[in-house]
C-alpha cells in the first residue's frame, strides 16, 4: 500500500514539474506570437496610408521575432507613432493600436535602469565686456541617474593672454539628482583687442567628459566725455562801407557740447582812424545747444582813408577764448548818407532732413537813425514738398538798433534732395534789401529702428531650421530691406529677409552639433539709412541618444568555455555629436550582480569576447553614450552555454517523461498483480477447509 501513494506521488510531481516548463515556454510564445499577429494587422492597414510605415512596421516584427523588445518599444514609440501622426489623416484607431501592442511588448520587457552621469551648462551663452572690467558666469553641474562623484572643472579660450579666467570651486560634486554651481570669473584688461572669442568650461568626472562653451565679446571702453565750448562767427565776413556811412555784421555764439555760459565780447583789433565800431549787447550766454547775437555796428567817419581794413572779434569765457574777423572796405560815398536799415539772417546757412524743419532767425539792423516798419517777405525757386513763413511779417527796429523776425522752413518726406536758395525781402517805402538763406535738403538720415529679434527654436537641434523673427519700423520714409546675416567656422551668409504679419522671417539652416553660430539683422529704409542689431548667437545642440542595432554573437549555440564574440552596430546621424563609447552589461547565473564591459569598434561594429562561460544562461544588454551625453540602451537578450556532456533541455524533459511513464507503469503492474493475487486467496483457502 505504501509502495503505491510513493508511486502516485512521484508520478505527480514529475508530471507538474514538464508541463510548468512547457506552460512557461508556451506563455512567452504566445505572447510574441500575439504582439506579432497585432503588428501584422498594423503593417495591412497603414500599407494603403505611407509604403513607408508599412517598412518601419516590418523592422519592428523583425525586432520582435529577434527578441529585441527595447529596441521594438523604441521604434514604435518614437519612430512609428511620430509618423503615423504626422502621415495619416484620421490616426486614432492606428495610435490606440499601437499603444496596445507597446503595453504587451512591455508586459514581457522589464525596462533597464540608466547608467549615473552628468551635465553641465552656463546660465550666459554670451558675456560683453568692456576692456579694463570683468563679469562672471555661472556654471552648473547637474547629476542624471543618481549621479554623485567629484567633478573637476578646467577653462580654456581663444581669446589672448589679456583675458584671465578663474573657476571658484574648481571641483565639486552634485548630490544625486540635483545640482551644483561654480562661478566663472572672466578679467579683462584694457590693452585687450575688441573682438569675440570663445570660452570653454570642461567637466571631467572619471571617464566621463562633458563640457560647454560661452561667447565673449570684448567691447571697446567708450571715450572720455566731450568738453563744452563756444563758437563765434561773423555774418556778413566782409563789409564795403561809403565814407560817412555805416554797416553791421551779426555776431553769433554758438553752444558747443552743451555750453552754456556768459561770454564776453570785445573788439581787439587795433583802431582804426576815422571807423567807430560798438556791439550789442557785449556779453551773451547761449542756451546749451543753440546760440545767442550780438549786433557790431561800424561807423565811418566822412573823412576816413578809403582802403581795406580787417576787424578782430573776440569772445571769452573763462579759459576759453576765440576769435572772428571781418574784411571792411571803406569806399568815397556818391551822395550824402540817409537813414537806411540792412537785413541779415542768423545761421545763412540751413541744412535740412527730408520730413524736418528748420529755423533761421531775421534780423532788421537799424543804419544812422533809421526807425520805420519795415514789411518781410521770403520767396525761394522751386522746391516740392516745401513751406517757409516768416514770424512777424512785419518789424521796427530801434534808432541804431535791430528788430528780429523767424523764418521757419519745413521739409516734406519726400522732398527732392539738393542745394537751393530763399530770399528774404525787408521793404520800407523806396526802400528794398535783402538777405539769402543757402538750403541743403538731404535725405533722411534717422535709421530704421530693430524693435525685437526672436529666435525659434531658443535651443537648436542638429537637425532643426532656426527660424529668425525681428520687428522693424520706420516712421519716416519706410522700410526698404531686411537682411539677416549669420556666419559658423569661417562662412558668412547673408540672406533677405520675408515680410510676414509679425515683421520679417528669415531662416538659418540645420548646422551640426557644438556649431556656434553668430547672427544679426540690417535694416535699411527707403532712403538709404541702414541699421544693425545686437550680434545673438547660440551652439547648436544634440539631445538624441544614438540607435543601437539588433545585437548578435557568435557562436549561435556556445559550448562550455568556448570563446562568444558579442558585435552590435550603433550609428548616429553624421552632423550629431557621434558614438563616445558603448557597454556591454551581463550576467549569468554564478553572478550575484551585473558585470559592465567597454566594447571595441572595429570595422564599423562594436565588438567583445566572453569566455570561461559554462553550464549556464547569459543575459546581457548594451548601452551606448553619445558625446553630447545622451545615452541609449538595447532591450535584454540572452544565450544558453552548453554543459561540458552538452545534454540538451528538450532532452532532459524527455527523459523526465520516459522516468515519469516508467514509474507510472511499474505502479500499475505491481497494482494489477495484487488484485490478482487477492482474488485467488480465498479460494484455496476453502478448498483447503473443505
Amino acid at each position: 500500500m505504501r509502495k503505491r501513494k510513493l508511486s502516485l506521488i512521484t508520478l505527480v510531481l514529475v508530471t507538474t514539474l514538464a508541463m510548468s516548463c512547457l506552460a512557461v515556454l508556451s506563455a512567452t510564445n504566445q505572447n510574441k506570437s500575439v504582439i506579432i499577429s497585432k503588428l501584422e494587422e498594423l503593417r495591412d492597414r497603414v500599407k494603403a496610408e505611407r509604403p513607408a510605415l508599412e517598412n518601419k512596421v516590418n523592422a519592428v516584427i523583425h525586432q520582435i521575432e529577434a527578441g529585441a523588445y527595447h529596441g521594438a518599444l523604441n521604434k514604435l514609440q518614437n519612430d512609428v507613432k511620430k509618423s503615423i501622426l504626422a502621415w495619416v489623416d484620421d490616426p486614432e484607431d492606428l495610435i490606440r493600436l499601437v499603444d496596445e501592442i507597446i503595453d504587451l511588448i512591455k508586459g514581457i520587457t522589464p525596462p533597464l535602469p540608466p547608467a549615473p552621469d552628468f551635465k553641465v551648462t552656463a546660465d550666459h551663452v554670451r558675456l560683453e565686456i568692456e576692456q579694463g572690467n570683468s563679469d562672471t558666469a555661472n556654471i552648473t553641474i547637474t547629476s542624471k541617474n543618481g549621479f554623485n562623484q567629484e567633478v573637476t572643472l578646467t577653462n580654456s579660450t581663444t581669446a589672448p593672454s589679456g583675458v584671465r579666467l578663474s573657476l571658484n570651486p574648481s571641483t565639486l560634486t552634485p548630490p544625486p539628482n540635483e545640482s551644483t554651481n561654480s562661478t566663472l570669473i572672466v578679467e579683462v584688461s584694457a590693452d585687450t583687442e575688441p573682438d569675440d572669442y570663445t570660452i570653454t568650461v570642461t567637466a571631467t568626472s572619471g571617464s566621463l567628459t562633458r563640457s560647454v562653451q560661452l561667447l565673449l565679446r570684448v567691447v571697446a571702453a567708450p571715450p572720455p566725455p566731450p568738453h563744452p565750448d563756444f563758437s563765434i562767427s561773423a555774418n556778413p565776413s566782409a563789409l564795403t562801407i561809403q565814407k560817412g556811412d555805416s554797416d553791421s555784421s551779426v555776431i553769433t555764439i554758438t553752444s558747443v557740447e552743451g555750453f552754456n555760459q556768459p561770454v564776453d565780447l570785445a573788439v581787439t583789433s587795433n583802431q582804426i582812424e576815422g571807423i567807430t565800431t560798438s556791439l550789442n549787447p557785449t556779453q551773451v550766454t547761449p542756451p546749451s545747444g543753440s546760440s545767442e547775437i550780438s549786433v557790431l555796428t561800424i561807423d565811418v567817419a566822412p573823412d576816413t582813408s578809403p582802403g581795406s581794413y580787417t576787424i578782430l572779434i573776440t569772445g571769452n569765457s573763462g579759459t576759453l577764448t576765440h576769435s572772428t574777423t571781418i574784411s571792411l572796405e571803406v569806399v568815397a560815398p556818391p551822395t550824402p548818407p540817409a537813414p537806411d536799415f540792412s537785413v541779415n539772417t542768423s545761421p545763412a546757412t540751413l541744412t535740412v532732413d527730408q520730413g524736418n524743419s528748420a529755423t533761421s532767425t531775421i534780423i532788421v539792423v537799424s543804419l544812422r537813425g533809421f526807425s520805420q516798419s519795415v514789411d518781410l517777405a521770403v520767396t525761394w525757386e522751386p522746391i516740392n514738398q516745401f513751406e517757409a513763413t516768416i514770424d512777424p511779417l512785419e518789424v521796427t527796429p530801434e534808432p541804431n538798433g535791430f528788430a528780429t523776425s523767424t523764418l521757419t522752413v519745413t521739409v516734406g518726406k519726400t522732398a527732392t534732395p539738393n542745394d537751393y536758395v530763399i530770399t528774404v525781402t525787408g521793404t520800407n517805402g523806396t526802400i528794398t534789401r535783402t538777405a539769402a538763406v543757402s538750403l541743403k535738403i538731404v535725405a533722411e538720415k534717422t535709421p530704421p529702428e530693430i524693435v525685437s529679434v526672436l529666435r525659434l527654436p531658443e535651443t537648436p537641434s542638429y537637425n532643426q531650421t532656426v527660424t529668425i523673427l525681428t520687428s522693424i519700423t520706420d516712421a519716416v520714409s519706410g522700410i526698404q530691406e531686411a537682411i539677416l546675416s549669420y556666419s559658423h567656422d569661417t562662412t558668412e551668409k547673408n540672406v533677405t529677409m520675408t515680410q510676414e504679419a509679425g515683421g520679417y522671417t528669415a531662416n538659418i539652416p540645420a548646422m551640426p552639433f557644438a556649431t556656434l553660430v553668430s547672427y544679426s539683422v540690417l535694416a535699411s529704409d527707403k532712403a538709404g539709412n541702414w541699421a544693425e542689431s545686437d550680434i545673438y548667437s547660440y551652439i547648436v545642440d544634440d539631445p538624441y541618444p544614438p540607435v543601437i542595432g539588433v545585437p548578435s554573437w557568435s557562436p549561435l549555440q556556445p559550448a562550455a568555455f568556448e570563446a562568444i564574440a558579442i558585435n552590435v552596430t550603433v550609428s548616429e546621424p553624421v552632423t550629431a555629436s557621434g558614438v563616445d563609447r558603448v557597454l556591454l552589461s551581463y550576467k549569468n547565473k554564478t553572478m550575484d550582480e551585473w558585470l559592465s564591459l567597454p566594447m571595441v569598434l572595429k570595422s564599423g561594429n562594436w565588438t567583445i569576447t566572453l569566455k570561461d562561460q559554462v553550464d549556464t544562461t547569459v543575459e546581457f544588454s548594451i548601452m551606448a553614450v553619445d558625446t553630447a551625453g545622451n545615452s541609449a540602451e538595447s532591450p535584454e537578450q540572452g544565450f544558453t552555454v552548453s554543459s561540458p556532456v552538452g545534454i540538451p533541455l528538450a532532452w532532459i524533459l524527455a527523459a523526465i517523461l520516459a522516468i515519469a511513464s516508467v514509474i507510472g507503469g511499474s505502479a500499475y503492474y505491481v497494482r494489477k498483480q495484487k488484485r490478482k493475487a487477492s482474488v485467488a486467496m480465498p479460494s484455496v483457502g476453502l478448498y483447503r477447509r473443505l
